[in-house]
This record gives structure tokens, C-alpha cells and sequence, in this order.
């Protein structure tokens, strides 16, 4: 993926919607940053 196509999208997707969407659980918070339980290490 071309860095460019990279910043048109990341304009557009808040990740959090993403997170919440997959039903992600978020483990720790700070500022920004969040750390999630990756959905594929659940299994």
C-alpha cells in the first residue's frame, strides 16, 4: 500500500470504531495509544 493511499484512509477510519466493531477487547489506554488482545492469538 502506497503511504499517500495510507493517509487518505487513516483520514477517514477511526480505528476505535474498528476495535469496537470486531468486538476487540481494549487492555490498556494512555493518551493515544491503546493496547488490544489481538483477535487471531484468542483462538
Amino acid at each position: 500500500m502506497e503511504k499517500l493511499d495510507f493517509q487518505e484512509v487513516q483520514k477517514h477510519v477511526n480505528i476505535l470504531n474498528v476495535v469496537y466493531h470486531l468486538c476487540l477487547e481494549i487492555i490498556e489506554t494512555k493518551g493515544y495509544e491503546h493496547k488490544v488482545i489481538c483477535p487471531f492469538c484468542r483462538l
